[in-house]
């Protein structure tokens, strides 16, 4: 047991400490007694049960829902977001998540690729702070995929863009950023009109960019016809009966895989305005930020095929993706 003016004395010390944040030497000047002795004496504060430690476990459940998805596919991070009354809702969750997570992780001179869809679009509206003292490069991934016009749960595309340009000069704008667009479509006509883009040095510039990003976020898309390419008129019913019959799940940067993460194939790639696969591939930090219930298998093959370095979803959706293991 300590002696009274010793535990007296450590209880000083706790509260300059912990309570008024003055340093070691401060509390060692108001003491009259050694740094090294204010150091020794702080070591005891807590095994002497003077400062207690307890932990916030609000977030108990999300936690260890992140870290046994964390084990179980072998990802970098995992951050949760809660699953809301609607799709829509849910989204704008994982959309704030996404940005509070970015927000974390940006160091100087990192570059960030961005690619389009709905979660990314609310990711944008949730990044509130300038980063200009950074010296950060915010870089698009593909080509315009949505007509400008494009209606929006009722409201027109200006209003909350899924436009990868869009997405692309809004988080550069609000990080303070140098952005790289391209202003071209995702998907040409045919393999030659690629070709002649591919020479453009606006287009080279933006993908050359794209292959020294450190950082890149996706939103990892399903399949079907209400699916993007397909409602917008870039792929037909003959590339869906392709990929049905390849059994593929979902998309990452319109290249599709199946269940099991396999790459399929498929003849349209040739006519795609974007970095190539195994470019993206080496990007050392991919983010996957994607969630609901339609999305669970595409992620899964996603995170299958090696695409997905971290996953912020929903914690339905991390539930559902656990019980497929």
């Amino acid at each position: 047991m300590l002696k009274e003016e010793k535990r007296r004395q450590m209880v000083k010390i706790a509260k300059y400490y912990y309570n008024d944040n003055l340093t070691q030497e401060e509390i060692a000047d108001r003491l009259s007694i050694s740094r090294q002795k204010v150091g020794r004496l702080m070591q005891k504060l807590i095994p002497e049960g003077i400062v207690k430690i307890t932990i916030d476990d609000s977030y108990d459940d999300y936690i260890d829902l992140e870290q046994e998805l964390e084990k179980k596919f072998s990802l970098k991070e995992v951050v949760l977001a809660s699953t809301q009354e609607t799709n829509h809702l849910t989204m704008d969750a994982i959309g704030k998540a996404a940005a509070e997570y970015v927000d974390r992780i940006l160091k100087p001179k990192t570059i960030l690729g961005i690619a389009w869809g709905r979660t990314l679009a609310y990711a944008s509206q949730h990044i509130v702070r300038e980063r200009k003292n950074l010296d950060l490069s915010v870089v698009q991934l593909a080509g315009g995929v949505f007509p400008f016009d494009h209606f929006f749960d009722g409201e027109l595309s200006k209003q909350l863009s899924r436009q990868s340009g869009e997405i692309t000069r809004d988080i550069s704008l609000k990080l303070g950023a140098k952005p790289y667009l391209m202003h071209n479509p995702l998907m040409v006509d045919n393999s030659e009109t690629k070709k002649i883009l591919m020479q453009e040095s606006s287009v080279k510039k933006v993908l050359e960019k794209a292959t020294k990003c450190d950082i890149a976020m996706v939103s990892i898309a399903s399949l079907g016809k209400s699916v993007t390419p397909f409602r917008e008129g870039m792929l037909g019913d003959e590339d869906l009966k392709f990929l049905n019959d390849k059994r593929a799940v979902g998309n990452f940067l319109f290249r599709y895989f199946d269940m099991e993460g396999n790459i399929i194939d498929a003849p349209f790639y040739d006519r795609l305005i974007c970095p190539e696969l195994e470019d993206m591939r080496k990007i050392p930090m991919k983010i996957c930020v994607s969630g609901t219930r339609e999305k669970i298998n595409a992620i899964y093959g996603g995170i299958k095929a090696g695409l997905v370095d971290v996953l912020i979803t929903d914690a339905e959706t991390a539930k559902a993706l656990l019980k497929k293991m």
